[in-house]
Order: structure tokens, then sequence, then C-alpha cells
């Protein structure tokens, strides 16, 4: 296990444990991969800031995006 761990963290990857027989299983990934997950989730849950989000992307791959600088005192 120590070894699947170990992968999982240096890939960024998952492993999925499997019960067939009694039909669950587990995830195990790194925090980061979690937090990351939960971070996408809450974007995206709620049908306006999805379609923000997709009309920023839509304005970002057609070079319309309005780059920044920002400073913190």
């Amino acid at each position: 296990m120590k070894e699947h761990l170990q992968e999982i963290e240096d890939d960024q990857d998952i492993l999925i444990l499997s019960r067939p027989k009694q039909n669950a299983g587990f995830v195990v990934l790194t925090m980061s991969e979690y937090e990351s997950l939960k971070e996408t989730a809450h974007l995206l849950s709620t049908q306006a800031n999805t379609l923000r989000l997709m009309k920023g992307i839509k304005e970002a791959n057609a070079g319309k995006a309005v780059i920044k600088k920002l400073s913190f005192k």
C-alpha cells in the first residue's frame, strides 16, 4: 500500500479500491487533488456561475482576455 500511495502522490493520480461483492468502493487521492475537485464543484455549483466561467473561457480563447497586474500592499 505504501508504494501505491507514493505513486499516487508522485503522479497526482488516484487509486480506486473496489468491493464488487458489496457493490461499493473507495477512492484514494492526494489532498491537493481533493481540494481541486472541491473548488471545481464550488465554481460550477450554480448555473449563473457556470455560464459566467464558460463565457470567460470563450473570451480568453478568442484572444479577448485582459491581463491586469495586481498590487498587494
